[in-house]
This record gives structure tokens, sequence and C-alpha cells, in this order.
């Protein structure tokens, strides 16, 4: 989705997590709506990984609510069981959501968990941004080691103004005990050196940046500090999880 804000989006389908959220997403944009799944909070993103504790809301825009309404009605009644979708954008080919083959690709994609320190900024922008640019190869969580009450309000607007969506809250690491990664990623020097012992050294790397939330000055200044932050984010996350492929 481009050039709309979060106002401007309409729920048309609640998933059992984000596997089957992709799935329905991928479905609506093979047809030509432009579409997003939220991730609001913990249950939702726990939804890949444990059973169907809660739920994904696959959004799209308003205008486009109705006809993607009727596409998923024809969907339910098997109108498209098994048809390969083309995207006229992308030209790549989609399964339909009815599709095992596309199910099972999702749910062997890679876990990795993004730590900071708040998880308010930067390991929120991170996560995002892996969910949103490496989806179908990555699922990102994120989590602090002395989590905030809420998430900066200027990473949630330069989110938004990159077009994308992310609804999630600052977590504690400890959240994430027993579980497996394939990749931990720490994004701020204090989360390296207090990241639990449990979490084992394997596969555990830090790219550091500096924080945003750190600046002083004026609402322009800092806006442009999180820009640059999400910019530097976007470049070189990606590139690095690709050699964890």
């Amino acid at each position: 989705m481009t050039e709309h804000g979060l106002s401007d989006l309409a729920v048309v389908y609640r998933a059992k997590g984000l596997v089957d959220g992709e799935i329905i997403r991928g479905f609506l944009e093979a047809q030509g709506i432009p579409a997003n799944v939220s991730q609001e909070a913990a249950g939702k993103i726990y939804g890949l990984t444990i059973g169907d504790l809660g739920v994904a809301e696959v959004l799209v825009r308003a205008q486009d609510e109705q006809r993607a309404l009727e596409l998923l009605r024809e969907m339910e009644a098997g109108e498209f069981e098994n048809e390969i979708l083309v995207s006229e954008q992308t030209d790549q080919k989609t399964f339909g959501p009815q599709s095992t083959p596309e199910e099972d690709e999702l749910r062997e994609r890679k876990k990795v968990l993004i730590l900071g320190t708040a998880n308010s900024a930067r390991s929120q922008m991170a996560e995002a941004v892996v969910n949103n640019d490496c989806w179908d190869r990555w699922v990102a969580f994120s989590a602090g080691t002395n989590p905030a009450a809420a998430i900066n309000p200027w990473a949630l607007r330069v989110l938004e103004e990159a077009d994308i969506f992310h609804q999630g809250e600052p977590k504690s690491v400890d959240v994430f005990r027993g579980q497996d990664f394939d990749l931990i990623i720490t994004v701020c020097d204090d989360a390296r050196e207090t990241c639990p012992v449990w979490l084992g050294e394997a596969n555990r790397i830090h790219i550091g940046f500096e924080d945003p939330a750190a600046v002083e000055g004026s609402g322009a200044e800092k806006l442009e500090a999180f820009r640059k932050t999400l910019r530097l984010i976007r470049a070189a996350i990606p590139a690095v999880l690709k050699h964890y492929e």
C-alpha cells in the first residue's frame, strides 16, 4: 500500500495467526488489491509458532473493502481452490489461499529476534522492516532488556511514512525464554552487553544504530533523526539476513 494512513484501512479478514494472514494477503494482492497484515499484539505474533493463539487482521484500503469482501466470499466458496494466481505488478506466481505448498513455505520461514534496551524505537522499527521487506523468508520478533511502557510515537510515524504497517508493544526478552531462533540481533550497545545468557551464543550478531530517541531539538530534528535511523535499518538488516538464509 502507498500514500494511505492507518485511518484509511479496513479490516476484511481475521486469520488464525500470521501464516494464514499472509496467505490471504497474497491472494488479495494477486487479484490487484493491495493488502497488509496487522501484527498488533504479542498473541498475534505468536500465532505463527504457538498454535492459534491470537488472530491476525488483513487490511485493505477503504475503497477496496467491498471488492475484497466479495473475493473472499468467492474464495470461501471454493472458486479459487488450487488455483495459481499471477500478480500483474511483479509477474511472480502466487499460490491461492487454499494451497498447501504455499502454506508450508511460509511455515518454513526463519525466525529472528531483535533486541534493544527499551524495545520502543530501534528494535521495533527493525522488526517492522523485516516483517515488511523479508516476510517471505523471515519472521521477526523484538524485545527489550528493560522495556518501556509504549512504542516511541516518532518510530510509528516514520514507519507509517514508509508505508510499513506495524502495531506492536514493548516486551521483555524473558517472554521468549525457551524459544528457538535462527538469529538474534542486538541493535544497541546496552542490549549487547546485557543480553541474557540463556539465549546462547550461536548466531548472535550486533548491528548498532545510534538512538534517535536521544536526539534533542525541535520536532523536525527528532523526526529527521528517526527517518535516518529507519533508512539505515532498512539498508542494513535485510542485507545481513541474506547471509543467514
